[in-house]
């Protein structure tokens, strides 16, 4: 093997490494193109989604911490 043959084998490879992101974009296009809308549309819906479950789980955490505290019938028994 010659170096010339190192660097072609190289150059190849390169060819075939993706960027990090480059599954999840591949899935979401999957996805648009199954439903027949735009990509841009379900990586938007994927982002929202990936918000919006943690939030609402601190939200309903900070709800029952309050209601718990409003009520002590509520309460589990010491």
């Amino acid at each position: 093997m010659t170096r010339h043959d190192f660097h072609d084998i190289r150059r190849r490879a390169a060819r075939l490494r993706r960027w990090p992101g480059a599954i999840v974009l591949g899935v979401c296009a999957a996805v648009a193109t199954r439903f027949g809308i735009g990509a841009w549309w379900v990586r938007g819906a994927t982002l929202l989604a990936l918000l919006w479950a943690p939030l609402t789980t601190v939200l309903l955490y900070l709800l029952a911490a309050v209601l718990l505290a409003r009520n002590p019938a509520w309460r589990w028994p010491a």
